[in-house]
C-alpha cells in the first residue's frame, strides 16, 4: 500500500529543495511552513492554547530556544533594527526545521522515513548537480538558466570570494542552492554518509560524484576540506593512520615529480601529470587567492573592531552585514562576514558564542561515541556519518558569505538531535531492519 506523505514529511523535502521551488525570495518551503504554523494554531486553539513543553526539555533543543531568545533580546542594542527583524526571521525558518523533526518524527520508525525522504530529495541533487557540471544542462532555479527571469530573479554571473580560476572558464553547477558554494558545502556534508556505506561500488561512485562537483564549483575552501574530511575519516573512525601516511608520501612524490612527469615519453603520464598541474595551478591562483585574502582579512578585522566598541557584547543580529555597509562595504561591494563562526561572535558576543560552539561540539561529540559504541548497527551508521558531517561542517562552513539562511545546516542540526534522543530511548533494542535509504549494509 502507498503511503502518502504528510505534510511534515512534505516539509522536510521542501527544506532541501530550498530555493529549488521558488519565485523570487519565496520558496515553496515558506509555503509549507505557513501551513504548519496554522495547523500548530489550530491545534492550540483546540487544546485551550495549552503548549506541551516536554518537546523543549529534550537533550540540546532547549539551547536553539535559548538561541532564539539571546538574538531577539539584541534588538534593544542592535545597529540596524530591520536587519535584527531579517535575522531573527532566518532563525525562526531554521528553528522551525529543527522542530518540525524532533516532535513529528521522535520514533525510529519515523526518523528513518524522515531520513530516506531527505536522502531522496539530496540523492536528486547530487544527479542534477552533475549533470550541470558535466553538460549544458541548467536548473530553471539557476544563476546561469536562460530562463531564471521567469522565476522573479536575475542571473548572477559573478565569481564568489571563495573561488578559484574555473569560474573564468566555466559556468559552476548551483544545484538546489543558487550559490556554487552552498551547493559544494551540502556535498561535503553528505560526503559522509557514503563513506561509511558497506556497499563499495555505490560509496566510491557517490564520492567521485561528490568530488566532481565540489571542483566544478570552484570552492576552494570546501576543496580543501575535503583533505580534512579524509584525515578525519581514516585517523578517527578507521584508525588507519598507515594508510593515511602512505597516501601522503604517494602524493608527496608525485607531486614533487609532477613537472619531470609532464616530459614523460609516455603520453597517459604526461596527460596525467598536465591535468593535475593545470588543478594546481587553478587553486593556487595567487591573483585570486590573495585578493579573496585581502577581502577577509577587511571584512574580519572591522567585525572585531565593532565587537570591540560593544566591549564583548556583540552588534546584534545581523548587525555585521550592517557594520560593513557603514564602511561602504569592503572591495566596494561585499558586506557579508564570509565566516559564519567569527558572524556569531561578532553578532551574538563573545560570551553567547561560545555557549553555541560548546553546545555544537558536544552534540557533535555525542554522535561520535555513539558511533564508535552503540550495539545498534543503524545507529552507528548514524552516529559516524552525523558527527563526521558536523566536523567537516566547521571549515567549510566559510566558504559561504553566511549560513544562518542555510536550510541544511538546519537539517543536520534537526537530524543530530532526533537520532539523540532516540538512540537514548532504544539503546537496549537490537537492531531493526534498516528503513534508510543509504543503508549502511
Amino acid at each position: 500500500m502507498i503511503q502518502l506523505p504528510k505534510l511534515s514529511e512534505i516539509f522536510i523535502f521542501s527544506s532541501v529543495i530550498g530555493v529549488g521551488i521558488s519565485y523570487g525570495n519565496f520558496y515553496l518551503f515558506h509555503l509549507i511552513l505557513g501551513s504548519l504554523v496554522l495547523f500548530t494554531l489550530r491545534e492550540m486553539r483546540i487544546n485551550n492554547y495549552k503548549i506541551n513543553l516536554k518537546y523543549f526539555s529534550k537533550n540540546y533543543i532547549f539551547f536553539l530556544l535559548i538561541f532564539f531568545l539571546w538574538y531577539f533580546l539584541s534588538v534593544f542594542w542592535s545597529i540596524n533594527k530591520l536587519y535584527t527583524i531579517q535575522y531573527l526571521f532566518y532563525i525562526f525558518c531554521g528553528i522551525s526545521v529543527v522542530l518540525t523533526i524532533t516532535i513529528n518524527f521522535s520514533s525510529k520508525k519515523k526518523l528513518f522515513r524522515a531520513l530516506k525522504i531527505a536522502g531522496f530529495a539530496f540523492g536528486l541533487e547530487i544527479i542534477l548537480s552533475l549533470l550541470e557540471s558535466l553538460t549544458a544542462f541548467r536548473l530553471p532555479i539557476s544563476p546561469f538558466s536562460s530562463i531564471v527571469t521567469f522565476f522573479g530573479r536575475e542571473p548572477s554571473l559573478q565569481p564568489t570570494l571563495d573561488s578559484f580560476a574555473i569560474p573564468s572558464l566555466i559556468q559552476p553547477p548551483t544545484g538546489f542552492q543558487w550559490n556554487p558554494n552552498d551547493l559544494a558545502i551540502t556535498m561535503i556534508m553528505l560526503a559522509p554518509f557514503f563513506l561509511f556505506l558497506k556497499k563499495n561500488t555505490l560509496k566510491w561512485l557517490a564520492i567521485l560524484a561528490i568530488t566532481t562537483i565540489i571542483i566544478m564549483t570552484s570552492s576552494r575552501t570546501v576543496l580543501i576540506s575535503m583533505g580534512f574530511l579524509f584525515l578525519l575519516y581514516f585517523i578517527l573512525y578507521k584508525k588507519q593512520l598507515t594508510t593515511l601516511i602512505l597516501i601522503f608520501l604517494l602524493l608527496s612524490v608525485f607531486t614533487t615529480q609532477i613537472d619531470s612527469l609532464k616530459e614523460s615519453s609516455n603520453p597517459q603520464v604526461s596527460d596525467i601529470a598536465n591535468t593535475f598541474s593545470a588543478i594546481k595551478d587553478f587553486v593556487n591562483d595567487d591573483i585570486t587567492l590573495g585578493k579573496s585574502i585581502s577581502i577577509r582579512r577587511e571584512l574580519a578585522s572591522n567585525g572585531i573592531q565593532a565587537l570591540k566598541d560593544t566591549y564583548g557584547l556583540g552588534v546584534g543580529a545581523g548587525g555585521s552585514i550592517a557594520v560593513q555597509e557603514k564602511l561602504g562595504g569592503v572591495d566596494g561591494r561585499i558586506t557579508s562576514m564570509h565566516n559564519f563562526w567569527l558572524e556569531l561572535i561578532v553578532d551574538s558576543g563573545i560570551f553567547f558564542a561560545f555557549m553555541f560552539f560548546f553546545w555544537y561540539i558536544s552534540l557533535t561529540w555525542y554522535l561520535f561515541k555513539m558511533g564508535v559504541q552503540s550495539q545498534n548497527e543503524e545507529f552507528r551508521y548514524l552516529g559516524k556519518s552525523f558527527s563526521l558531517c558536523m566536523f567537516i561542517f566547521i571549515p567549510s562552513a566559510i566558504s559561504a558569505s553566511s549560513v544562518i539562511y542555510f536550510l541544511p545546516m538546519w537539517l543536520m542540526l534537526g537530524f543530530a538531535i532526533t537520532i539523540v534522543e532516540v538512540d537514548s530511548r532504544f539503546k537496549s533494542e537490537g537492531t531493526e531492519s534498516s528503513f534508510l535509504l543509504f543503508s549502511p549494509t
